[in-house]
């Protein structure tokens, strides 16, 4: 079977996969880095709350992507396939959706913008969390096991350039147009012709029958499963608070800081906008790390999965406990957040190929499966907004001076990344390693 998927993957899927990540990448960086700084700009006193709130509106079908994968994994088409008919429906769905957020900010002004957004973007996120379910399905329906770090490394890589590097660079050439509903436009057409794309790649055809309930047993009552489950939802804790904290710790004792290093809670006004953009370039010169982890780390992983995790885990966590000292001069900053952003690269890449390898256990409900990892993963970076904001309050009864509130939650994360390496290393390499790499070991007595 292994063979017959290498005769049929094709270097253009490749880039129908990173293009789709790319317009994706985009969206986020529309929605996490642009939309804020519009917001700023054209609604008065606007609370950095408000924003949060909005967002955590906006991100709910994105807990649903267990449902999402069990619906797409069983219905789809005979002719388009299973993966393929979601891919553009919800596609055309997102589409609009941008489009008629583009149009009704040219009409909308003051406090009604920010209903306005709350009703688009949730939904942006409920067509694109749709799609993009979809899509990670027919990656690992088609994909053979020799290309999957590969893609989930460009992929992932195109994600994060255009989210952190595009959504600046296009944010700031709209706004200096004064055409930001105009991007959003763009953004719509681009996500349509992204959607559509997909329909070049030969599917798997479409099983007759696919029983749901029998294979989603065999996933519940595989200790594996939720070996993986776990390791993926303790490695997402500390995700994005790193990069959060570290560029707030780089910004407070920069030079000339528009924040004191005493304060720990921000409020924004317009008056803010230099320092939301101070933090943005930031973002992206992690994302240039990202890039650099994912590419290097999904080569690696084609070699070796098992050794791919422990060059990243093994570079990132020291460099995370030592990243406090960092604070200055600024080019250090810069310097350490390049460094943080290859390390969570290099394990997102190497942790994203053994879960599509585990996930391909199940060819009837890998997208599923992998909607249920994404779920768990999703559940993680929320519980480390919640705990961090936690032991933000705690500390700063203690601690008056940021970098020790920083150091001591960074202390905690680093022990949560640690706990997820040890998760993962009681899975057995049989469920993911490469065989070849397995009879290397075997012959040498070590498993």
């Amino acid at each position: 079977m292994m063979q017959d998927n290498e005769s049929e993957f094709k270097k253009k899927y490749v880039y129908i996969f990173c293009f789709f990540y790319t317009v994706q990448g985009l969206y986020n960086g529309i929605q996490w880095i642009i939309l804020p700084i519009y917001l700023i700009t054209v609604v008065e006193n606007i609370d950095f709350a408000t924003i949060l709130q909005i967002f955590s509106i906006a991100i709910l079908p994105w807990s649903l992507k267990f449902l999402i994968g069990l619906i797409n994994d069983k219905f789809g088409s005979k002719k388009y396939g299973r993966r393929k008919p979601w891919i553009f429906a919800f596609g055309i769905w997102t589409a609009l959706s941008f489009i008629i957020t583009g149009i009704g900010l040219n009409l909308i002004e003051g406090n009604a913008i920010l209903s306005f957004m709350l009703i688009c973007s949730l939904m942006w996120n409920i067509g694109f969390a749709i799609a993009d379910t979809a899509l990670d399905g027919l990656i690992l329906d088609v994909t053979p096991k020799d290309y999957l770090g590969k893609v989930q490394g460009y992929t992932w890589s195109m994600n994060t350039a255009f989210y952190m590097a595009g959504g600046i660079i296009l944010g700031l050439v709209f706004f200096i147009l004064n055409a930001i509903p105009l991007l959003f436009i763009v953004e719509g057409i681009l996500v349509f012709i992204a959607c559509a794309f997909p329909f070049y790649i030969k599917e798997t055809p479409l099983s007759k029958e696919i029983k749901v309930l029998r294979n989603l047993k065999k996933i519940i009552i595989n200790r594996t499963n939720w070996k993986v489950l776990i390791f993926s939802f303790i490695d997402s804790i500390p995700y994005s608070i790193v990069s959060l904290a570290y560029g707030l710790l780089v910004i407070i004792y920069m030079p000339n800081s528009p924040i004191e290093a005493q304060v720990t809670s921000l409020s924004l006004t317009s008056e803010s906008l230099d320092l939301f953009i101070i933090y943005s370039i930031l973002g992206a010169l992690g994302g240039v790390g990202v890039i650099v982890g994912c590419v290097i780390t999904g080569k690696i992983a084609d070699i070796k999965r098992r050794s791919a995790v422990f060059l990243a885990q093994i570079m990132y966590i020291p460099f995370l406990c030592i990243s406090v000292l960092f604070r200055g001069p600024i080019f250090l900053g810069i310097v350490m957040m390049i460094i943080l952003g290859i390390g969570q690269g290099a394990i997102t890449t190497s942790y994203q190929a053994i879960r599509g390898d585990i996930a391909k256990n199940y060819p009837e409900m890998d997208s599923t499966y992998y909607a249920l990892i994404v779920s768990f993963l999703n559940g993680g970076q929320m519980f480390g907004y919640a705990l961090s904001a936690l032991l933000l309050t705690v500390f700063s009864k203690y601690f008056f001076e940021f970098y020790l509130i920083y150091f001591w939650i960074i202390i905690i994360m680093a022990g949560f990344q640690t706990l997820s390496l040890l998760v993962f290393l009681t899975i057995n390499p049989t469920e993911y390693e490469f065989s070849r790499n397995l009879e290397s070991k075997s012959q040498k007595g070590e498993i």
